[in-house]
């Protein structure tokens, strides 16, 4: 059956019958895909602005992966703005990689501790104050900048090896249920985590290079119905490149994908996603450490809040069933189920200690077929009551 999107059904384009050309990407076209920005996410609230993706392949189509973009500017009805660009290049023939990923952010954000902690247990009295427990929402406000850049060379294969520059920058934070004026202090987890390992409250910087190994094999980086996506990097955060403190950690992310029935052209797909951030020394600012749906894509943790998890250390784990609802391609469905676990260096928790596990579905509508481009809206479930509702422009990996 020819494959539709929702600009056949909008426009009432033709579709081909016998060529297929329409659901194929050519060297040198520029594909856009603007969508504008009308939803809900636990993070944000309401959400209004616009963005989209565009695709682009610079070389022959047999041996060139699809070149991506995604760009959003956003303001929501908690004050916040943001802007963001993620871009992944691929030369002609795959022979260099580049990608990036570049945020600007007036932002608030509730913080829950580090670790994993969901005891709902009271606030417990200290010697100078109130001390919030880690499981209570903190409020906070801050700007952020992230300036993620890499560059990687073929070396054999699917295999590269390159470099990176990686900054955080956090500044005009604002603890807001901090109080240390009042003859009962309230004193929150932000405040006694940067009084521990002495950074500022209110600004910090993270800045430092990265040495990154790279496997991709997947058909397609927008949509991978196969292959397998692998990354490793080392980043050192040296002070004299302009960091508040020392740091270094070891980032890996793994992903693959299978299709069920190899003979059908909608197939099922199995997607398996594994992340994890350790730290290898020194110490990470507090909101410069790892931590739920902060991922490049924002898209790790559906069942909880953005930031909801955080830790010096992170692990993460997903699996991912797709599959089509109606035979033209134009609508599908997935189901998911995910786990972290994070560490605490305030109260000793080690990483796998406790977990906490989200769980859920949702719906896929085809934006652009060329470029298997789909619209993604889910609702996901996690402890003690915690959900959420996700729109995004393609997938969630």
């Amino acid at each position: 059956m020819p494959q539709k999107d929702i600009f056949d059904i909008l426009f009432k384009e033709k579709v081909s019958t016998n060529t297929g050309k329409q659901d194929s990407v050519f060297q040198g076209k520029l594909y856009l895909t603007p969508l504008p920005i009308l939803g809900y996410n636990p993070a944000y609230g309401f959400i209004i602005g616009g963005g989209g993706s565009a695709n682009l392949m610079l070389g022959d189509r047999s041996n060139t992966q699809v070149s991506n973009a995604i760009m959003n500017l956003t303001f929501s009805s908690k004050r916040q703005a943001n802007l963001s660009l993620r871009t992944a290049v691929y030369s002609a023939g795959n022979k260099y990689i580049f990608q990036g990923d570049t945020r600007i952010l007036l932002f608030s954000q509730p913080t829950y501790g580090l670790g994993i902690n969901f005891s709902n247990q009271p606030d417990s009295s200290g010697s100078d104050g109130v001390w919030i427990s880690d499981s209570r929402e903190q409020p906070m406000k801050f700007n952020y900048i992230r300036f993620y850049q890499s560059g990687y060379k073929r070396i054999n294969g699917n295999w590269y090896a390159g470099a990176g520059l990686m900054m955080d920058l956090h500044y005009s934070i604002q603890d807001q249920l901090l109080d240390t004026l009042s003859p009962v202090k309230t004193v929150t987890s932000h405040y006694q985590y940067s009084s521990r390992f002495g950074f500022n409250k209110s600004n910090y910087t993270t800045l430092g290079l990265s040495v990154n190994l790279l496997h991709d094999s997947r058909d397609n980086i927008v949509n991978p119905q196969k292959g397998h996506y692998g990354s490793m990097n080392f980043r050192v955060n040296p002070s004299f490149m302009g960091s508040d403190a020392y740091s270094s950690s070891l980032f890996y992310e793994y992903r693959t994908y299978f299709r069920l029935y190899k003979t059908k052209k909608l197939s099922p797909v199995l997607a398996l996603w594994n992340f994890g951030q350790f730290k290898t020394g020194g110490k990470l600012p507090y909101l410069a450490m790892p931590s739920i749906t902060w991922d490049m894509f924002n898209r790790s943790g559906r069942g909880y809040i953005q930031g909801r998890i955080r830790g010096e250390s992170l692990w993460y784990a997903e699996t991912e069933y797709r599959f089509p609802i109606t035979n033209n391609g134009l609508l599908g469905a997935v189901l998911f189920v995910n786990t972290t676990t994070a560490s605490n260096p305030m109260n000793g928790q080690q990483l796998f200690n406790q977990f906490a596990t989200g769980y859920g579905g949702g719906l896929r509508i085809k934006m652009r077929k060329a470029t298997n481009t789909n619209i993604s809206i889910d609702y996901g479930r996690g402890r003690n009551g915690s959900n959420g509702i996700y729109f995004n422009l393609q997938e969630a990996f």
